[in-house]
């Protein structure tokens, strides 16, 4: 089985990581010979260096991004696919038709999230224009597919899997604190995601200020809101507020959380299946983030998690002091969110997964 691979850039990101850990795991199989396309030189995640596939660069030139497709046709002709996976739906756009006329199957992984969106919008269209000429919409929810309006006959989900090798060489918690200058002292609040219009820092530093000091709060991720986030801290004097940036070694942080926190801006974002909220899970976190999207396919509200109203800091700040207060119920929820990602969303199920979706799209 030839699998050829297509996707934007490996940027750091959950889509990109996933990519990455899929064909790791694919690479296992004997009968699997794997290449990559990517449209930019931009590559986070080393690791995919170390596996040995070819990669090929296409950067795209907005002004003459038709000139990528005779580059792509090339590759097709020289590498021969039986089957093409595509994680963006700018290259689905680009790709899907060509791969269509050639006759190869083409796995259309473009839907990472579940935005809400309605039919005929800009934002459905962005998505639909490539249903057509791909064999399969795969999602890691089913929110996403839903909300995006795939046609049924097309739909397939596959979890995100985790990698439990990931945690094996945590730092220890004295090491972090000490690394990052954290107070041990006071339970501490963390949320991993990348600073940006789709996520919502701004209602865990409201909750920040009604929780009057109780806690530190640790916050992982870059972006274009970051400096406003930063600004805000200091106009309200919040205290006890790591702006760590990004970072490698994001399960060693993880693990010095008392409760793990996603939060999301619902008129610009619905959650796949969060990758932030795995690592919580793993690590033995209990969780609180908010309603909508795949989120409720991941945690189960009340047991590994509490799921809040968007945009609610008054609510976010009753459940942190709910799982600080109520300690042995923290545990419990945190070691049930461990075995519910054991159960259905390990890397080796994910894999195996995908494995046979190929197998039964593969054209004789």
């Amino acid at each position: 089985m030839k699998i050829l691979f297509i996707i934007n850039s490996l940027r750091s990101g959950g889509k990109e990581r996933r990519l990455i850990s899929l064909v790791e795991g694919l690479l296992n199989y004997d009968d699997v010979e794997i290449q990559m396309v990517i449209l930019s030189k931009e590559i986070h995640y080393k690791s995919i260096l170390k596996t040995g596939i070819k990669i090929h660069t296409l950067a795209r030139d907005i002004r003459k991004d038709f000139m990528i497709i005779p580059k792509f046709n090339k590759i097709l002709k020289q590498f021969k696919p039986t089957i093409t996976h595509c994680w963006d739906n700018i290259a689905a756009i680009h790709f899907a038709p060509v791969c269509n006329l050639r006759g190869i199957p083409f796995i259309n992984s473009m839907i990472t999230a579940a935005p809400v969106t309605a039919k005929f919008t800009k934002r459905y269209f962005s998505y639909a224009i490539s249903y057509p000429f791909s064999d399969v919409i795969l999602s890691n929810s089913q929110a996403g597919l839903d909300n995006l309006y795939v046609p049924l006959r097309k739909q397939k989900v596959i979890y995100n899997g985790f990698d439990f090798n990931r945690i094996k060489k945590i730092k220890d918690k004295e090491s972090i604190y000490k690394k990052f200058g954290i107070d041990r002292e006071k339970p501490i609040i963390g949320m991993v995601a990348s600073f940006i219009v789709k996520k919502d820092q701004l209602t865990l530093l409201r909750a920040a200020l009604l929780c009057n000091g109780m806690y530190s709060y640790v916050l992982i991720g870059e972006g274009n809101k970051l400096e406003e986030m930063k600004k805000i801290v200091e106009k309200e004097a919040i205290k006890n507020v790591y702006f760590l940036g990004k970072q490698q070694d994001v399960e060693s942080i993880v693990n010095i959380f008392d409760v793990g926190v996603l939060l999301s801006n619902p008129s610009e974002h619905g959650e796949g299946i969060s990758n932030a909220i795995i690592e919580y899970m793993v690590l033995e976190k209990p969780v609180i983030a908010s309603k909508g999207g795949g989120t409720a396919e991941l945690v189960v509200d009340g047991e590994t998690a509490f799921l809040i109203d968007p945009k609610n800091p008054e609510q976010l700040a009753e459940k942190i002091k709910y799982l600080t207060t109520n300690k042995d119920e923290a545990v419990n929820m945190g070691k049930t969110g461990r075995k519910r990602i054991e159960d259905f969303f390990s890397i080796d199920k994910m894999v195996s997964d995908t494995y046979k979706l190929y197998l039964n799209n593969i054209k004789n």
